[in-house]
């Protein structure tokens, strides 16, 4: 996984597609799902998101890690799922949980300092307040003026708001307003003409 710094937004969009077959404790069997039963040792202000805890095979599946990294350091997530096998005999049964603390790390380095968009052509900045009441304020740099579009969508993968406009050059904002929607958290997406990044948004009472 790509490295994060402490106090600096991070976010990583990555897609999952479960194996139909895998060597386990019965030998090599046919699996019909797996369910993530945990997703443990985050980076403190990191978490996990994912369109569905139960992952199905050969099919595609978005998961999010995102928020803003407090303690340095090197993680090594620690995913418990559950499979779901099928045999001829038993038809589907649950099988052992599985812990994998291998596959994915994540490291923290200490805060790199001073704000510097050089060699940057598009990034998203700090929602701010987030998480928030009302109103708050998205913000995005762009290098060249571009057209860009805010999306917000629900863990459902609803899309509930966008809005999209010309934007000069340089850091700009979108104004939100989530009154009219309940409280809890949401991903909101920030795009331009060659580019989407993803992050959570979270809504008080």
């Amino acid at each position: 996984m790509p490295d994060g710094y402490v106090n600096t937004p991070y976010e990583e969009t990555f897609t999952v597609i479960p194996p139909s077959k895998a060597q386990t404790n019965y030998g090599l069997v046919d699996i019909v799902k797996i369910v993530v039963d945990s997703v443990g040792n985050l980076p403190p202000g990191i978490d996990y998101f994912a369109n569905s805890d139960t992952f199905y095979v050969d099919t595609t599946y978005c998961v999010l890690l995102s928020g803003t990294p407090l303690v340095s350091g090197t993680y090594d997530l620690r995913i418990r799922v559950i499979p779901y096998i099928y045999t001829l005999i038993t038809g589907v049964f649950r099988g052992d949980p599985v812990v994998d603390d291998t596959s994915l790390t994540i490291t923290i380095h200490e805060q790199a300092g001073i704000e510097d968009f050089s060699g940057v052509d598009f990034t998203i900045l700090d929602a701010t307040p987030n998480p928030f009441r009302n109103t708050t304020r998205i913000g995005f740099y762009t290098r060249n003026q571009d057209i860009v579009e805010l999306r917000i969508y629900n863990l459902l993968g609803q899309l509930i708001y966008n809005e999209i406009n010309i934007y000069a050059s340089g850091k700009n904002w979108f104004d939100y307003n989530g009154a009219g929607f309940n409280p809890g958290t949401y991903l909101y997406r920030i795009s331009n003409s060659s580019k989407s990044i993803t992050r959570k948004l979270i809504r008080l009472e």
